[in-house]
C-alpha cells in the first residue's frame, strides 16, 4: 500500500514537471514570435543571456523615418490673368513680363532646394508634413533679400530652415518689364514630406 502510495506521488510530481516545462517552452515560443513580428520595429536576437531566465536578449530599434524637402513653380510667379503690374513702397513689382529665373532654370532650383533645406528632426518625430511658403525679392542685379514665411506659422523650425537657405540663394536673372531688368516678389512653396526608411 505504501509503494502503491510512493508511485502515485512519483507520477505526479513527474507530470507536474513535464507540464512546467511545456508551459516554460510555450513561452519562450511566444515570445519570439512576438518579438520577430513587431510592427515597424527591427529586431536583433544576440547570444547575450539574461541571468536571471536564460532567454536571449532582444534590443528592438525603432525605424528611422527622413524626411524629404521638395518644392515647385508657384502659379503667382506665372503673371497669370488680369492682375496689373504694380510696384509696391519699396519699388518691387508684384509681377514682372519676364519671370526671375533661378540659374541653370527651374529643374536647378528644385536640385537646390532638395539639397540644402534640411528637414527638422522635431518635425519629422512629430510627423508634421506642410507646405511653408516663402516670399522674397530678387532686385534688378538677381540678389535675393527679404525673403520670410507667409501663412500661419507651423512652427519645428520649418519656416527657419526655408527662409535661411531661400536668403542664402545665388543670384537669379532678374525679372523683365519692357525688356528692362527690374526689382520683384517672388514666391517660392517648400514641401515638407515625410519617407518611410
Amino acid at each position: 500500500m505504501k509503494l502503491r502510495k510512493l508511485n502515485f506521488a512519483i507520477s505526479g510530481v513527474i507530470t507536474a514537471i513535464v507540464i512546467t516545462i511545456t508551459m516554460i517552452a510555450c513561452n519562450n515560443s511566444d515570445k519570439s514570435a512576438k518579438t520577430s513580428t513587431a510592427t515597424g520595429t527591427n529586431t536583433d536576437t544576440s547570444t547575450n543571456t539574461d541571468t536571471l531566465n536564460k532567454m536571449p536578449a532582444t534590443t528592438v530599434t525603432p525605424t528611422k523615418k527622413k524626411g524629404k524637402v521638395t518644392t515647385r513653380a508657384a502659379a503667382e510667379n506665372k503673371g497669370i490673368g488680369n492682375t496689373a503690374m504694380k510696384t509696391d513702397n519699396m519699388g518691387y513689382y508684384n509681377r514682372t513680363e519676364v519671370a526671375p529665373a533661378f540659374p541653370g532654370g527651374q529643374s536647378a532650383l528644385e536640385d537646390y532646394i532638395t539639397n540644402h533645406i534640411e528637414y527638422p528632426q522635431q518635425a519629422i518625430d512629430n510627423n508634421i508634413e506642410v507646405t511653408v511658403n516663402v516670399k522674397f525679392t530678387i532686385d534688378e542685379n538677381g540678389k535675393v533679400d527679404n525673403a520670410k514665411a507667409t501663412g500661419s506659422n507651423l512652427g519645428y523650425g520649418l519656416e527657419d530652415a526655408a527662409v535661411q537657405v531661400i536668403s542664402q540663394m545665388p543670384k537669379w536673372t532678374p525679372g523683365k518689364i519692357k525688356g528692362k531688368n527690374v526689382k520683384a516678389w517672388y514666391s517660392l512653396p517648400v514641401t515638407y514630406k515625410i519617407e518611410e526608411s
